[in-house]
């Protein structure tokens, strides 16, 4: 096939594209949006001296970390109906699934993250009466987040990849433009190419991003074996 007849194909079909990696974007923000607050509350939950607490918690974490996204995707779009009664659209359901994968990974960043501040400061903070909330506003999470965010940035860059698993129950996100695509042109081969291409070039923009913020951090040398997957 000629590249003038690719690039007419593609110019055609760019507002399919287009529309398609808009929802893909969609979807990874909406996602890590709720991932960070499931994430944080799992991660409060673990840390909690409360067994009745702190055993859901990490059962939640474990479960979200060590299932598949397809598994998930999945459970949440015809099994999680059958449990709860209430029919989730694909849209939602793949926010829901995406949301609970990644909030697993960030549970376990965010608490990394806290425990990683030296212990001599919540002492000290603690030994002037500092109550456990104003110790965790006040001294903690605030140095505790600097040293989140690359976690945070390759976790959604992995949330990205991970949303072109949704065209499997029909999110028209990319790939899912991509096979509609490729079912009316018989060009499969040009097509997924294209489409691996974008992954490619709006991951690789996002990861360079990522390593952009890491260096404006400080303490960079806690960073230095940080890269993005």
């Amino acid at each position: 096939m000629s590249p003038e007849r690719l690039g007419r194909l593609f110019w055609e079909y760019s507002d399919i594209f287009v529309h398609g990696l808009w929802i893909t974007v969609q979807l990874s923000f909406l996602a890590m949006f709720f991932a960070m607050a499931l994430g944080m509350l799992g991660c409060f939950g673990s840390l909690s001296r409360s067994r009745i607490l702190r055993s859901p918690a990490i059962l939640f974490v474990e479960f979200c970390r060590n299932t598949p996204i397809l598994v998930q995707l999945v459970w949440v779009h015809f099994a999680w109906p059958e449990i709860v009664g209430i029919k989730f659209s694909a849209y939602t359901s793949a926010v829901i699934a995406l949301a609970l994968q990644s909030s697993g990974y960030l549970a376990e960043e965010f608490r990394a993250g806290i425990e990683s501040i030296d212990r001599g400061q919540v002492e000290a903070s603690q030994s002037l009466g500092m109550t456990y909330l104003r110790l965790m506003a006040r001294i903690v999470v605030p140095q505790a987040v600097i040293r989140m965010i690359p976690g945070i940035l390759n976790q959604f860059v992995t949330c990205f990849k991970s949303t072109s698993i949704v065209s499997i129950i029909a999110v028209p996100d990319l790939m899912y433009q991509a096979n509609l695509v490729a079912s009316a042109t018989f060009l499969p081969m040009p097509v997924y190419t294209f489409i691996a291409l974008i992954y490619f070039a709006m991951v690789l923009s996002i990861s360079a991003g990522v390593r952009q913020v890491t260096k404006l951090l400080p303490n960079f040398g806690y960073f230095q074996h940080r890269r993005t997957e």
